[in-house]
């Protein structure tokens, strides 16, 4: 298998400053779109949705759209408009994820419900979650709008599978490394590879879905362990006041994977071995994402080795 060393990142030229400008004025519009937003009278799910979106955020999943778009011709405004489906979506995903888990911050301010409160944040996220689709609707090829339409609803389906899974009944035996993966692919890996997999659909590049879902797949798995090892400290001390099931809270450990590895054997011991376990998915998203067509997924092969350079420092 080749290393990382070996591999050279395919330059994200194609993304600019300005196309992400675009992009953030293209979400709020959609969000305030038909009158929703009343100088007068503000309906509170538009404040609080404008309010997440300011926080701003790395719109890794914008980037991946528009540089799949862009490789594979789609233009400016369909490369656009398949990025803000996405990002809309996952900050939709995020706003009920902070309130499912009460997380009372994201990006440095208030999470939405901690601000808001619970019944704002559920609205926020359900109109954040409708205006992917209005965004969406937008798209120039209306011919391959059923199909993208249709991706985006499975993609959705898995996040909300990997969520129920999180928060459902807990392993009879303890969590294991297959119900950490499991939940992480579900819950991140599908709206991670919803960019790519959008742009080679509009492209007509269905040959290729496999390998994109592969290697967004990969990826989520070792940034997902990346996240784990910073926060297994916190996790941990969660985990231990909290007491939701009979048995104690092994089902909460499946959500990090250095507290499921820890069942077998010392915390340093299991943060190494989770270590090598995330630098081999990077590797393996690294790889994948190369052998996209026309460069499609350069933006993620240098994602994956930006983070792989990441862990290697924090092993």
């Amino acid at each position: 298998m080749p290393t990382l060393a070996d591999l050279r990142p395919v330059p994200v030229g194609r993304v600019t400053d300005e196309a992400l400008v675009a992009l953030e004025r293209r979400m709020l519009t959609v969000v305030r779109s038909n009158d929703a937003f009343d100088a007068d009278a503000p309906c509170q799910a538009v404040v609080a949705a404008l309010y997440h979106l300011a926080s701003g955020g790395r719109r890794v999943r914008a980037t991946l759209a528009l540089h799949a778009g862009n490789s594979l011709g789609l233009g400016r405004k369909d490369s656009e408009t398949l990025a803000a489906t996405c990002e809309l979506l996952h900050n939709a995903s995020l706003v009920h994820d902070d309130l499912q888990d009460r997380d009372t911050h994201r990006r440095g301010q208030a999470s939405v419900w901690h601000r808001f409160g619970d019944e704002v944040a559920i609205c926020a996220g359900d109109l954040l979650l409708s205006a992917s689709y209005l965004a969406l609707s937008q798209f120039d090829r209306v011919a391959c709008l059923p199909e993208l339409f249709a991706l985006v609803h499975a993609c959705v389906r898995d996040a909300v599978r990997g969520q129920c899974a999180e928060f459902g009944p807990p392993p009879g035996n303890g969590a294991t490394t297959h119900d950490f993966e499991k939940i992480a692919l579900t819950k991140s890996g599908a709206l991670l590879s919803l960019p790519t997999e959008l742009a080679l659909v509009a492209a007509g590049q269905h040959r290729a879905l496999g390998q994109a879902r592969h290697a967004a797949e990969q990826f989520a798995l070792g940034y997902q362990i990346y996240d784990d090892l910073l926060d297994v400290e916190d996790d941990a001390a969660r985990h231990a006041l909290e007491s939701r099931w009979q048995q104690g809270d092994a089902h909460a450990n499946a959500c990090n994977i250095v507290l499921v590895l820890q069942a077998d054997m010392t915390r340093a011991d299991a943060r190494n071995v989770a270590a090598q376990i995330g630098l081999q998915h990077l590797q393996l998203a690294a790889s994948a994402s190369a052998e996209l067509p026309f460069h499609a997924g350069g933006a993620l092969h240098t994602i994956a080795m930006q983070f792989h350079e990441k862990l290697r420092a924090i092993e």
